[in-house]
């Protein structure tokens, strides 16, 4: 029996089970119900079924027959190549932007603000979604519950250095690739270490 609802009290349905998948709670490869989820977290299914096909959309579950869903198997090569999808879309954005816009990103607060800011730039509806996507799931996860929050901080304004000098773009695009290789590596050894800690707490 699922048991959601004590460890996630607050959030959206959506972002309650983001983060059970992601944090590993929802084991990727198991098969539940709407019905499951609903029980699990105390709510009605409606809300839960709303959220499953932003979930699908964000490539964390599989439909099958009926009601059932399959929580995905994200596997280290999986979630590099998420990164480095990011990467690929969001250099090819920066790109293309004028220099005050790079300067104003250059300035921005935080990763999240950065990659919201980019978003706004973004004219093609799919790319978009992709982008919404990825930040507001994989990076919003990462940004939350890395304790190396200090090394990919000190990255990510490495990279903001970069776009106030942005004549030579291979230098953006190298800073790119360095920031969202860490940003994979974090969320592989955060599954890593909470599938760890479960099993050991199962034993």
């Amino acid at each position: 029996m699922l048991k959601l609802r004590k460890k996630y009290k607050s959030g959206s349905t959506s972002e309650i089970l983001q983060e059970a998948i992601l944090s590993g709670d929802l084991p990727e490869g198991i098969i539940v119900t709407q019905n499951e989820l609903a029980l699990s977290l105390g709510i009605s299914r409606m809300p839960v079924r709303e959220a499953l096909i932003a979930l699908e959309y964000q490539g964390l579950i599989e439909r099958m027959p009926g009601q059932h869903v399959r929580v995905s198997e994200l596997s280290d090569e999986y979630i590099r190549t998420i990164f480095t999808d990011m990467a690929l879309i969001e250099t090819d954005i920066l790109k293309n932007l004028p220099a005050e816009k790079l300067l104003s990103l250059s300035l921005c607060a935080g990763q999240m603000d950065f990659h919201r800011s980019l978003l706004e730039s973004v004219q093609a509806p799919m790319r978009r979604k992709i982008i919404a996507a990825i930040t507001e799931v994989y990076v919003s996860f990462v940004c939350g519950n890395s304790e190396n929050a200090g090394k990919i901080d000190a990255v990510f304004r490495n990279l903001q250095e970069a776009l106030r000098s942005p004549a030579d773009f291979d230098v953006i695009r190298a800073g790119y690739a360095v920031y969202s290789g860490v940003l994979a590596n974090e969320l592989i050894r955060l599954r890593k270490r909470r599938k760890s800690h479960a099993e050991s707490q199962a034993g």
